[in-house]
């Protein structure tokens, strides 16, 4: 267990703000977290910075789990359940599941963050969504409550029902700063892969590069549209994805449509439509839209931007206007996704 205090907190997340922590505490295995728990019961987990806005420095302990580490837990002739370290990159994840011919992750490739952080916003992408795949994680509680399965500092696993899994959300959102996750474990396929290649552009660069098929090939895929339309975090701050795409009931959706025929969506159950918040964003003239060092990507409207040297509270101030603005004009309310510090 490594302690840093006074640390500046720019490489530990992917808007490059630079606030200070009083204390970082870096986890390299459980005993080193349970030890942190112990010392610092009030300690907030740290992830891999993808997906916060730091809008002032934080007061409390922060824990960052470095350990590492991807083993199969269990195979049969069709499947398999690969583990993996809540410290591991969940782009490294991707990769060496595909790598191994292993289905079911491909669409998720190149997304930024640590596996640790994964179950909590239910991360998806490109038609699938981590539930999906999800079979268990290993967490352990640190908070003495009745509501929380566990007490303080005992380990639990949570089976994906347990999860409450939903659209960028998941008891561990829910039940913020309750419980610590260690491992997570995937159920992938091994044979007879059900691929997802209906959503956005993928099909049409598996034609354009004369590809059938295959988790290597659809990963492959996705990084370069991913590539192409978002900024890389070490060269221009980002978090990706900041708002949800807004789901509204279809009487809405409906009357939205009678001014805007070409609204894209997508179909939620019977009564509800997903709307594309780069699409709600990109009618009210905000695609490029700056203020000093701050911006809405020129390329994905979807992503806040930091040029450099601007704070977290300026990030937010845009957000918020951009809220504003597209409320104004479609009466939709988009919600943020990045967590808020």
């Amino acid at each position: 267990m490594k302690i840093h205090e006074n640390i500046s907190l720019k490489p530990y997340n992917t808007f490059g703000i630079d606030q200070r922590a009083p204390l970082l505490i870096e986890a390299e295995n459980e005993a080193d977290i349970l030890e942190a728990i112990r010392l610092y019961p009030n300690l907030k987990v740290l992830g891999g910075g993808s997906n916060i806005l730091l809008t002032q420095a934080p007061e409390v302990p922060l824990l960052h789990i470095t350990q590492k580490g991807i083993s199969v837990a269990h195979e049969t002739d069709e499947f398999v359940w690969v583990r993996a370290s809540a410290g591991e990159l969940w782009s490294d994840f991707v990769d060496y599941c595909v790598a191994q011919d292993y289905g079911g992750v491909e669409n998720l490739a190149l997304i930024y963050g640590t596996v640790g952080a994964a179950p909590v916003q239910n991360i998806g992408a490109y038609g699938v969504e981590l539930k999906d795949v999800f079979d268990c994680c290993d967490a352990i509680c640190i908070k003495e409550d009745p509501k929380y399965m566990g007490n303080f500092g005992d380990k639990v696993t949570f089976l994906k029902k347990g999860c409450a899994f939903g659209y960028r959300d998941s008891i561990f959102k829910q039940h913020k700063d309750g419980y610590i996750i260690t491992s997570v474990t995937l159920c992938l396929t091994k044979q007879n892969h059900q691929f997802k290649t209906h959503y956005g552009d993928i099909r049409a660069h598996l034609a354009a590069h004369g590809w059938e098929e295959s988790p290597q090939h659809i990963a492959q895929v996705v990084k370069e549209i991913r590539q192409s339309k978002l900024p890389n975090p070490a060269e221009l701050g980002n978090s990706g994805s900041f708002f949800k795409n807004p789901v509204i009931p279809r009487a809405q959706f409906l009357e939205l449509q009678k001014h805007y025929p070409n609204i894209p969506h997508y179909s939620i159950g019977d009564d509800q439509e997903k709307i594309p918040a780069a699409y709600l964003i990109e009618r009210c003239d905000l695609k490029g839209y700056r203020i000093d060092a701050v911006g809405v990507h020129q390329g994905q409207p979807l992503v806040m931007v930091n040029y450099g040297g601007a704070t977290g509270a300026a990030i937010l101030a845009l957000a918020r206007y951009v809220q504003q603005q597209v409320k104004k004009r479609f009466d939709i309310l988009m919600e943020m996704e990045v967590n808020i510090w």
